[in-house]
């Protein structure tokens, strides 16, 4: 099977006749130039859900899109999305998020923990993956970002998703989207508290919509494996993420191109396997972008 292809069984039965990606639901919008001549431009969105390792997958996609030399004007992400996106979003190319992911042992999640100091409401504390974070991105601001970004998180007072895009707290904002509940402590923020955003919306589309991009491209990771068992920790992650994933369908339609990224024989704690998680990605991104044509805008 592709890495692209929607797989049509399970979760595709109920979403009908799914078809490899989505159809554009609009045309280029057509703006007038200061001369009156018609031009049309594009306003490129992207969301990249969120999935645990699997999220690795996204730098590959960054990759392709960079090699068919789209740049995307906005960025949203929810989860593992919402760090690789807001590392995109801060300049680094992906063969640079990469080797800063081996770098820093990202891919190696019990050397991001702080083993023995849980932080109340978590079994891990990331206290380190924060500090990664600031070390990379130490300006800490959303409008200091290259390229337009937005990260979705849960805030556990309203039992609403936040799709923040501005001011200040950049990392702990992201943080927050990634804090999966009972895994990683809820994160407080000016006296609220907030967990992944993926509670409520794994693959945002809302600050596209706001932010008028007419193509809406989402990188969606495919989470449909049977789970495994072997301890409560992965139990939880599995459990979660299933029903993580299920909060993307309500979106789906209002991308104009979706890219299902199939992580094959690789599981949500596979952080170990970045190389091969980043070349499925690749490989679905060059399959997208080898048949779409979207001229960028002048």
């Amino acid at each position: 099977m592709s890495s692209s292809t929607y797989k049509k069984s399970g979760i595709a039965q109920i979403l009908g006749n799914v078809t490899r990606f989505f159809k554009r639901e609009e045309q280029p919008t057509e703006c007038a130039t200061p001369e009156g001549n018609a031009v049309h431009k594009h306003k490129i969105g992207l969301s990249l859900a969120g999935g645990a390792a699997l999220g690795y997958a996204h730098i590959g996609f960054l990759q392709a899109m960079e090699e068919a030399g789209i740049q995307p004007d906005c960025i949203v992400g929810t989860s593992m999305g919402a760090i690789m996106g807001m590392m995109y979003a801060a300049g680094y190319h992906p063969q640079q998020i990469k080797q800063i992911v081996k770098d820093e042992h990202m891919d190696r999640l019990t050397r991001l923990a702080l083993p023995g100091v849980p932080k109340p409401g978590g079994l891990i504390n990331t206290d380190r993956i924060q500090k990664i974070l600031l070390k990379y991105v130490s300006h800490n601001s959303f409008d200091q970002l290259k390229t337009q970004y937005y990260c979705c998180s849960s805030n556990m007072n309203t039992l609403q998703p936040v799709y923040r895009g501005h001011g200040d707290q950049l990392v702990q904002y992201v943080m927050a989207s990634a804090a999966m509940p009972a895994i990683f402590a809820p994160v407080s923020i000016n006296g609220v508290y907030f967990v992944d955003g993926g509670v409520h919306d794994n693959l945002p589309i809302q600050p596209l919509l706001d932010e008028k991009c007419n193509i809406r491209i989402a990188s969606q990771l495919v989470i449909e494996k049977p789970g495994r068992v072997k301890n409560p920790l992965l139990v939880w992650l599995h459990a979660f993420s299933y029903c993580s994933y299920a909060t993307s369908f309500h979106n789906l339609e209002k991308f104009t191109d979706v890219v299902y990224i199939d992580p094959g024989i690789y599981w949500l704690e596979d952080f170990k396997h970045i190389d091969a998680l980043y070349e499925i990605g690749y490989n679905a991104g060059k399959e997208y972008f080898g048949k779409k044509t979207i001229t960028t805008k002048d």
